[in-house]
């Protein structure tokens, strides 16, 4: 299975969401590897301060080569889980993957530029899509830093509006909540924290959004 998770602009949690989903994964047994392709070696980081913490399970982080299309599809052999880790705005990456994916997600914030940013990917994608038929891509967005509010109307509306484009959207989503403050440095996911008791609205979050994707990509 390989996720691949990109977007055209950066700040909207692409890495938060590529660790989380080969941390969880992981956690579940599954033989999981992470690729990073973004300039800033942002999961690279977060790799190299797990192994040096001797965090378990151990996760290997690599480095994407120029171009990639080989490389994932023999790491797809040896791994049952391909997560690959988009640098924004890197168009030709995204989709040389996005052809080699089960599942393409699209992290996105309520900020308007967030939004149109999120559309001109997927029409992108369009051009792209020689899979399927009538236009139809093994894509979602993925909807973060929303409110932490059940059913905010700012999140339904951006549910609504996405759905009037033709833009399908995960039914899970990543609230603005204090708890994710922590991940970054720590080479650790929001489970592995100690004191992750007090993370357990992000944590439960995390988790429906994992099988989500999961289950979306078994479909693919």
């Amino acid at each position: 299975m390989v996720i691949t998770i990109g977007a055209e602009k950066g700040g909207v949690a692409k890495t938060r969401l590529a660790t989380h989903i080969a941390a969880l994964g992981a956690s579940q047994g599954v033989d999981v590897v992470l690729l990073d392709t973004d300039k800033q070696g942002s999961a690279m980081s977060w790799g190299s301060i797990r192994n040096e913490e001797g965090v378990q399970p151990s996760i290997p982080v690599l480095s994407l080569p120029a171009k990639p299309a080989a490389e994932i599809a023999n790491l797809a052999g040896k791994y049952s889980l391909v997560v690959v880790d988009i640098g924004a705005q890197n168009y030709r990456t995204m989709l040389e993957c996005a052809q080699l994916s089960d599942l393409v997600l699209v992290p996105c914030g309520p900020d308007q530029q967030e939004i149109e940013s999120t559309l001109n990917v997927f029409e992108a994608l369009r051009a792209l899509d020689p899979r399927h038929e009538k236009g139809r891509i093994p894509a979602h967005v993925v909807l973060t830093r929303v409110s932490t509010k059940e059913n905010a109307k700012a999140t339904l509306d951006l549910r609504a509006m996405f759905a009037e484009e033709g833009v399908p959207v995960c039914k899970s989503h990543i609230a603005q909540r204090e708890a994710w403050r922590a991940t970054g440095k720590t080479g650790r996911a929001l489970h592995e924290l100690k004191g992750s008791d007090r993370s357990l609205k992000a944590i439960d979050e995390m988790q429906a959004l994992y099988d989500e994707v999961v289950s979306l990509a078994n479909q693919e």
